[in-house]
């Protein structure tokens, strides 16, 4: 997630000290942002080792696993949000992901490359491969997305798990997006939570 912008979006969403699960922490450096800034009590689950060491070194704690496990070992309403920040079009079951992730926090933060893009149609039209952007940078052989959709796909995804956007943005290189979406983004934001018992 290359853009500023979106991550201070998520900072001012959040409530002070809230209780926070970060899916996909990384090198940990948002979620420390995040508990010095809103002083939350945070904890993150990272697949890497690598970075799993960075976040300790932090001084964060940061679970090393697979996040589906991860989400194995919390309780019911364990946290306030939980954070899904550029890994959602890397995991699934996504149907599966979100009812976990909705289990144990009373809402979810997302983000996601937005696949309805200009230049995402222009390339596709035009040159008739796979596009390469500045949200998504790596060639298909070596993305780690398995889903490619748009704003207005994961609008319909959302109704039909019965979710409600409690709040959305999008994103580009110039900053928020508030004027046709699906078509100008490259990124997008929504804080979201479950109107009933997820499918």
């Amino acid at each position: 997630m290359p853009y500023r912008q979106l991550y201070d979006q998520v900072i001012e969403w959040i409530s002070p000290k809230s209780r926070v699960l970060d899916l996909g922490t990384g090198d940990g450096e948002f979620l420390e942002r995040l508990i010095k800034g809103k002083h939350i009590a945070g904890e993150g689950v990272e697949l890497d080792p690598e970075r799993v060491t960075h976040c300790i070194g932090r001084g964060l704690a940061v679970h090393q696993g697979d996040v589906m496990n991860g989400l194995d070992q919390y309780g019911n309403g364990a946290f306030d949000y939980v954070l899904l920040l550029g890994t959602f079009q890397e995991l699934k079951p996504s149907e599966k992901l979100v009812s976990e992730a909705l289990r144990v926090g009373r809402r979810l933060i997302v983000s996601y490359s937005n696949f309805g893009h200009a230049r995402v149609r222009w390339q596709m039209l035009v040159g008739g491969r796979t596009p390469v952007t500045e949200a998504l940078p790596s060639p298909w052989y070596r993305t780690p997305n398995i889903h490619f959709f748009t704003i207005l796909d994961f609008q319909d995804f959302c109704r039909e798990m019965r979710l409600h956007e409690v709040a959305a943005a999008s994103f580009n290189r110039h900053g928020p997006v508030r004027w046709l979406p699906n078509l100008r983004a490259d990124l997008a934001l929504t804080l979201i939570e479950a109107d009933g018992p997820t499918a």
